[in-house]
């Protein structure tokens, strides 16, 4: 009876010494089924460890895992925070925001400097640039019209609008 024993390889007549561990053959499945005993709380993790054969440590280890996967998958989504372009801001850039915020939006100069201040952060611009920006873009709309010919125009109709509190004749 002592010969089996003494031939037999290191530590295989003890389970306690074994070096072999059950842990590392245990499938996904098997792994979530020990997590949730033991997030369940209705058994110790040491008769959770013994009836799987693996250590308590490796319970623990299961256990953190599931909780913090729980964890994420309950935490509330965030709004939805994906870029979804890049702009250069250049000067150039400026000057047709500036243009489309008064031609477009119909935003008055200070109105122009607010955007730009709570939007994008920009105090390089002045009243003074706001106002000579849309002069520039009056004298260049100004060349402009006045090289379109509009002699084959035989009938017209005309209105009158107001542009700050001065009418102006409009015509189509």
């Amino acid at each position: 009876m002592v010969a089996p024993i003494i031939n037999a390889p290191d530590n295989s007549c003890n389970p306690i010494f074994n070096n072999s561990s059950n842990a590392t053959d245990l499938s996904p499945r098997k792994r979530k089924v020990i997590s949730i005993q033991a997030l369940a709380r209705k058994k110790p993790i040491i008769d959770i460890a013994n009836h799987n054969n693996v250590s308590r440590k490796f319970v623990y280890k299961q256990k953190n895992i599931a909780d913090k996967a729980l964890e994420h998958a309950f935490t509330p989504v965030p709004p939805n925070k994906d870029v979804l372009f890049y702009l250069p801001v250049t000067k150039k850039w400026i000057r047709q925001f500036v243009l489309a915020l008064i031609l477009i939006c119909h935003s008055s100069f200070r109105g122009v400097l607010e955007i730009l201040e709570s939007l994008f952060d920009y105090h390089n611009i002045s009243l003074g640039t706001v106002h000579n920006i849309v002069m520039e873009a009056a004298r260049k709309s100004e060349n402009i019209n006045k090289k379109e010919d509009i002699s084959g125009i035989r009938y017209g109709a005309s209105d009158e609008i107001f542009q700050n509190s001065k009418p102006v004749l409009a015509g189509v």
